[in-house]
This record gives C-alpha cells, structure tokens and sequence, in this order.
C-alpha cells in the first residue's frame, strides 16, 4: 500500500492568505478595516477553482440581497422615527427573514440565503444607529465584493493541483462484442 503524504499547507490555505493579506493591503490603502472582505475571502476561496466561483457568486448575491433590504428597512425605521424603538426594530428585522430567504430561491441561488441573512443582520441589528445606516451597508458591499474579486483572481492566477484520489482514472473504453463470424482455425 502506498505512503499517502499528508501536507501542512495546501494551495487553498496559500490562495487563501495571499487573498486575505492583499484585501488587508486595500483596506490599508483606503484607511478603512478590511474586515469584510477578508471573511469575503476566506468563506469564498475553495479547494477548486469552480467551486471558488460558485461560493463567490453565491456570496455577492447574498450581499447585494441582504445589503439592499438591510438598506430599505433602516431606511424606513428612520422615516417613521422607529429607529430607536427596539421591539419594533427587531419584529420587524425578524419579518424581513421571510422575504431574504423567498428572494434567494426565487433567485435560484438558496445557497446564498443565509450570507444574506447575516450581511442583512450585520446591517440592522449591530449599525443601526450610524450617522449614516445606509452608507456603512453601502460601504460593507463594496469591501465584500472587493473580497469576493479578489479571491476569484488569485483562485485563477494560481494553479490548483488536485490530489491524487480527485484525479479519475481515464475511463477505459467499453467492451464491444463483435458479432461476425470467425473463421475456424485449422
């Protein structure tokens, strides 16, 4: 039986820093935390470049969904001077579940229904009380976008080399029954 060699660091943990360091680096860059587009980078980078685009994809949808309801309600409690009224505030923020969810299967993207609950709660529940609720959604948008591009460019610019046992045997081809007559041999 063959040795298997168990590595200490694979491509998808390199991938994943070199995302992870650069969206700290544009961060950086604006004067802004990178928070948001790290986790972008580390939940969307996958062991392959397929589903790397998949959870990307998958990730903008859910932050653009729960990013724009995030907007509309905070939007809404404000013009009703409810923005202080807690009870309110989270009666109607644990309404608006209902919606995020039906949007992302009507979207045919249920995977990306709870990245836009989270980025939905993100929003309402621990910045509802910035100058600016709708500026700070916004803002939270753009850096996981950053982060989901940014992953999606290095998960493409770096080679990903499966391991052995991803890596299916080439199929052999199929059996043929031949049906003609043999010549008996003499």
């Amino acid at each position: 039986m063959p040795k298997q060699r168990h590595h200490w660091v694979g491509m998808r943990m390199v991938k994943t820093v070199i995302a992870v360091f650069i969206c700290g680096i544009f961060g950086y860059v604006r004067g802004e935390p990178a928070f948001y587009s790290m986790i972008a980078a580390v939940i969307c980078m996958q062991n392959s470049t397929d589903k790397t685009i998949t959870s990307s994809v998958n990730r903008a949808i859910g932050t653009l969904v729960g990013g724009l309801y995030g907007i509309i309600i905070l939007y809404g409690l404000e013009f009703f001077h409810a923005e202080n009224l807690d009870l309110l505030r989270y009666t109607l923020v644990s309404l608006t579940i209902i919606p995020l969810i039906r949007t992302a299967l009507v979207l045919k993207r249920p995977s990306s229904a709870s990245l836009s609950c989270v980025v939905f709660l993100c929003v309402t529940v621990n910045h509802n009380t910035d100058s600016s609720p709708a500026l700070f959604a916004l803002q939270r948008m753009v850096d996981t976008l950053a982060g989901v591009a940014v992953t999606c460019v290095i998960d493409l610019l770096l080679p990903y080399h499966p391991k052995p046992e991803e890596v299916a045997a080439p199929a052999e081809p199929p059996a043929t029954t031949d049906t003609t007559p043999k010549e008996p041999k003499s």
